[in-house]
């Protein structure tokens, strides 16, 4: 499988085309960039650097499109038209027309959108995943020690959102949102609580002026809880049975989530089934659902 890259546009994104080449090897054929700045980084490499986008799409199987897909999102339309899948990284910028569109060109190409959502893709998560029967309340907290853009918010939000539908698989019936602005950019806390229709709660809280970084996520179900602690790669179960409560950890493979990301992204590419394409997939809704939360504070920081 051929993939092609746009996205990279100057020398200081050399260590993001660095982690991107790594996980592709040599799936990745060329990119595309109109900057000169970047011919370096094709001779450092010996990666193919494309002046048309043209040549790019009708000689790749697939596009990843790295950082915002705003400034390339022509390209992505035309990529589709040539029936290219698309990895997105960033669609935080997008309108949700934007978005609408992207979709319905891709389900008449029969074509492939997958967008950058590791969280669904830890090793963590995957190790324990199989043992999550039926979620009740999730609790998701990230601390960071900088302050978030409110696209880096959208980004993190919908993450969580398709990390949550994964497990629960029901709409959302009511959002709470509550947050401290520090100024008129920037949060100091961020607390988001969702209310689904078949009764399950998620938690989600964002802390910007921590000491470290740190992701945790808390899965309780009315037997056990599963811990996942994403920055020490740590799992761990606690169950309530016959009067005990029993722990385990889970051994976590040395895999990065990227990894299994693009691997799943090129597996399902090649193997796609164009019965379960849809001009509206699921996530769509996340996506909208989204929007709606980062508009609510945005709202916060400038009241009526």
């Amino acid at each position: 499988m051929k993939i092609g890259l746009i996205g990279i546009n100057s020398l200081k994104q050399e260590e993001h085309f660095k982690t991107i080449h790594q996980s592709l090897q040599k799936k990745l054929h060329g990119f595309f960039s109109h900057s000169t700045e970047v011919l370096p980084i094709s001779a450092n490499y010996n990666i193919k650097h494309f002046q048309s986008t043209n040549d790019l799409f009708k000689k790749s199987d697939a596009i990843y499109f790295a950082n915002s897909l705003k400034p390339n999102y022509d390209f992505a339309i035309n990529a589709l038209k040539e029936s290219c899948h698309l990895f997105i990284e960033d669609i935080s910028m997008l309108s949700i027309d934007e978005v609408k569109h992207l979709y319905k060109v891709a389900f008449e190409a029969r074509a492939k959108i997958q967008l950058k959502l590791t969280k669904s893709f830890t090793p963590e998560y995957i190790e324990v995943r199989n043992y999550l029967i039926e979620p009740k309340f999730i609790e998701i907290e990230k601390k960071f020690p900088k302050f978030l853009r409110l696209d880096d918010y959208f980004t993190e939000i919908l993450n969580n959102l398709c990390f949550a539908y994964q497990n629960i698989k029901t709409g959302v019936k009511k959002i709470s949102t509550f947050a401290l602005p520090f100024d008129n950019n920037h949060f100091s806390l961020v607390h988001i609580q969702l209310d689904y229709d078949n009764g399950a709660v998620v938690s989600m809280k964002f802390n910007n002026i921590a000491l470290e970084y740190e992701s945790i996520v808390n899965i309780h179900e009315k037997d056990r809880i599963v811990h996942i602690n994403f920055g020490k790669h740590f799992a761990a179960k606690h169950k309530f049975l016959d009067g005990q409560i029993t722990r385990r950890d889970f051994t976590i493979p040395a895999e990065t989530a990227f990894d299994i990301e693009l691997l799943n992204f090129i597996r399902s590419c090649q193997n796609l089934d164009v019965q379960n394409l849809s001009e509206f997939p699921a996530e769509l809704k996340l996506i909208k659902l989204a929007h709606e939360i980062k508009d609510r504070l945005i709202q916060s920081t400038h009241p009526n």
